[in-house]
């Protein structure tokens, strides 16, 4: 059976390879009813078993592709109809989610009932996410409510960049088709979900850590502070925060537990206990206990995958099914993928499959531990052991991973699993019912935590404990095959012959990473951050930015979702930035970005050290000077905050970059006034000042540049235009190319000192 099922899941991950969804729905289904001929035939002809093997895995095959694109079919049939995107229109919004507060607006998640005056079909209804900016808007939707409201939808837009969070993607996993902006609105209904009362306690109660207790019994995450997430991460312990199978297994044996006292306690005559089969019936208590607790979360995605995970190995026990550990393994891979087709491209279900092979593969490596202490030993064991398998996914996920996780589990992870989750999940219960005790059990469960937060937060902060290896002087390519072989070097049995190969074949993967050196060229990478600026310039492995993107209102940082992943995704250590001026859409990822890079020297707009002509400096062999403004403006308001941007020109060696910000002509004109010599602006690349904007990018300015290729830093906005067809023209006319972040995503430069190429990684993607 393990075969067909790696024919079934191959069928359903290579529905994603094509594009062309009908063609392979038509194609798949005549496909299996030609297979299913030939197979008839085979069987009444009492042909070779060898023959109709083949057919029958061809079916399955095809039974996979078919499986995948109709669940892609189904997705765009959910899709919102592009005529409605970008128009004022009213629907009925079925709020299924917490709705969350920001300083300026409110942000809502729910099912669209009736889309332009259209009453859609329960499996056609998609979910929205809408923002509502009325500030004086006080009453906050609730999950369960109905809303007649009048919005205005758009598509998300992704920023392209290498690491960078792909938030469209991210939507569509969670079933959002459509972004929008609510005009009016108009409550309908008043019933509110037991989740959202729950929530409402929980928020509501005088609780140190309301975020934890909310996302452990209700999985609603929004409470979580930054500062937390952080220190659970950085100690290894993010996993317990999600809805995991550790939390559902918990649950099922407490149910099972609960069964069990209420059948032998029970008044039931001994020829009705002889009858009931108490495994079986407790196993099926366990299941639904299992369900409704899933349902309390909003059955999220990470959720659905442990769910069902855990379903399938209590069908097997149930079943008394044997089966070796891969081959369970397998099956319960083949059942998330039919539950959720997408699920390989979660980092969670990566993660979780890691975790679980990993305790196959030590099992299968390393003999148990026996003697005293022998079930303390085995837990240390597998800790270590989950770290040694997970470190490669987690560089290759979050950057780093940390060396104190396997003590820190050990000891919180049983204060987790045997004191805070019963406990807050007892109060739970009350808090259904309406009773006042909740609050008692939820404080109750909370001091563990209040206990443990000063041993985390000083773990976190420990320099020992977050390994990012960004010190290695080598590709994030081979960092990523060194720990992997290092990983196979611990896990595979040396036993036999072909073992022993194995284990010597990772001893070249390491020699040839550690030759695999940074190749010590200057990158000029123009970030996709939409409608601000963000650059960075990279050198064996150490990185100058210039600008930090737009923060919103929502909390949202590009220097949160871009700039860092990429610092990561590279291995970069920054150590220089500058600011050209105060916008928002330039500086606004500065406070996170101190926070993060607590060494990074800052220069320009805000900082101790303000731009000013004729500054000069050499960073890793690179040269920078600022060539504007000049003292008299620096200092007056004679200029708007635009004019008096840091203009900056980095060279190395023979290769040059001409950075203005956001000047316009007025600057433009002063700046090449004040120079001695025009050919002191002179550079191989220039990019546009001011996104495009028609105020900028003056003929004497790309005259005096005379740049040999233009990038561009602008995405969509409804109140600009850019870059504007003035400046389009101006570009035209010097005959030189130009290439803009909105379509081509990140745009990347690279230069030895004497010669110089561009990279597009997310050109036509």
């Amino acid at each position: 059976m393990d075969r067909w099922l790696l024919v079934f899941v191959g069928g359903i991950l290579s529905a994603s390879l094509h594009s062309d969804i009908k063609f392979w729905l038509i194609f798949s289904t005549i496909a299996l009813l030609l297979l299913a001929t030939v197979n008839a035939f085979f069987y009444f002809r009492q042909r070779e078993v060898k023959q109709r093997t083949i057919v029958l895995r061809l079916m399955v095959l095809f039974c996979g592709i078919l499986w995948g694109n109709a669940n892609l079919y189904w997705q765009n049939l959910r899709a919102i109809p592009d005529e409605l995107m970008g128009n004022e229109i009213q629907l009925t919004l079925v709020v299924d989610e917490m709705s969350r507060r920001y300083p300026f607006h409110l942000r809502m998640t729910g099912r669209v009932e009736v889309l332009a005056g259209k009453v859609l079909p329960f499996w056609q209804q998609p979910r929205v996410q809408l923002s509502w900016y009325n500030s004086h808007h006080k009453q906050v939707p609730k999950a369960g409510e109905r809303w007649q409201l009048e919005v205005k939808l758009k598509q998300a837009t992704d920023y392209r960049n290498q690491g960078s969070f792909r938030y469209r993607k991210y939507l569509l996993r969670n079933n959002i088709y459509a972004l929008g902006t609510v005009k009016d609105g108009e409550k309908l209904t008043r019933v509110t979900s037991f989740r959202q009362r729950v929530f409402d306690s929980i928020e509501q109660a005088d609780l140190s850590e309301p975020g934890i207790l909310a996302a452990l019994t209700i999985g609603e995450r929004s409470l979580l502070t930054s500062a937390t997430r952080e220190t659970w991460q950085k100690t290894g312990l993010a996993h317990s925060l999600a809805i995991s199978g550790l939390h559902l297994g918990m649950v099922a044996g407490s149910a099972i537990l609960f069964f069990r006292f209420c059948f032998y306690c029970f008044p039931i005559s001994l020829k009705n206990r002889e009858r009931l089969d108490i495994r079986l019936w407790s196993l099926v208590f366990a299941a639904i206990v299992v369900s409704a607790y899933a349902g309390m979360s909003g059955f999220s995605i990470s959720t659905v995958r442990a769910l069902t995970m855990f379903l399938v190995v209590l069908l097997h026990i149930v079943l008394k099914l044997k089966l070796n550990p891969l081959s369970l393994l397998l099956r319960v891979v083949a059942a998330v993928l039919v539950v959720d087709v997408f699920a390989w491209q979660d980092p969670g279900f990566w993660l979780s499959i890691t975790a679980v092979a990993a305790l196959f593969l030590a099992s299968w490596r390393w003999s148990k531990s026996r003697g005293r202490f022998s079930a303390v030993k085995s837990l240390w064991s597998i800790q270590w052991q989950l770290l040694v398998v997970m470190s490669p996914l987690s560089f290759l996920l979050f950057g780093g991973f940390s060396l104190f996780a396997p003590v820190v589990n050990l000891l919180v992870l049983p204060v987790i699993s045997f004191w805070l989750l019963p406990l807050a999940l007892t109060g739970t219960v009350f808090a259904l019912f309406g009773s006042d005790i909740a609050v008692s059990f939820w404080q109750l469960s909370e001091l563990s935590v209040t206990c443990l937060t000063p041993l985390l937060d000083a773990l976190a902060g420990h320099p020992a404990n977050w390994l990012e290896l960004n010190q290695w002087p080598i590709t994030r390519a081979a960092r990523f095959a060194v720990l992997f072989a290092l990983t196979a070097a611990m896990l595979l049995p040396v036993s036999r012959g072909w073992q022993r190969l194995g284990l010597l074949l990772c001893l070249p993967v390491v020699a040839f990473s550690f030759f695999n050196q940074r190749d010590g060229k200057l990158r000029l990478h123009v970030l996709d951050v939409g409608q601000s600026q963000a650059v960075v310039i990279e050198k064996d492995g150490k990185a100058m930015l210039i600008d930090t993107g737009i923060e919103f209102s929502s909390g949202f940082s590009v220097a949160e979702a871009v700039i860092e992943p990429f610092l990561n995704y590279h291995g970069l250590r920054p150590e220089l930035a500058f600011i050209s001026h105060g916008d928002r859409d330039h500086n606004g990822g500065r406070d996170f970005l101190r926070q993060r890079y607590s060494q990074l020297e800052w220069r320009g707009d805000a900082s101790d050290k303000p731009c000013r002509a004729g500054d000069t400096g050499e960073w890793n062999s690179t040269q920078w000077e600022v060539l504007w403004p000049t003292s008299a403006y620096q200092d007056a308001n004679r200029l708007s905050k635009n004019n008096r941007s840091c203009v900056l020109r980095v060279s190395y060696k023979d290769f040059s970059v001409f950075l203005p910000g956001d000047i316009e002509m007025m600057a433009e004109q002063l700046l090449l006034k004040s120079l001695h010599k025009l050919p002191e602006a002179n550079s191989d690349v220039l990019l546009i000042p001011h996104h495009g904007s028609k105020t900028s990018t003056s003929w004497p300015l790309l005259q005096a540049v005379d740049a040999d290729i233009y990038l561009i830093s602008y995405g969509k906005h409804k109140g600009y235009d850019f870059p504007h067809r003035y400046t389009l023209e101006r570009l035209s006319r010097t005959q030189k190319p130009w290439f803009g972040t909105r379509d081509s995503g990140q745009l990347t430069i690279v230069s030895d000192g004497n010669t110089w190429s561009l990279e597009l990684p997310f050109e036509n993607r």
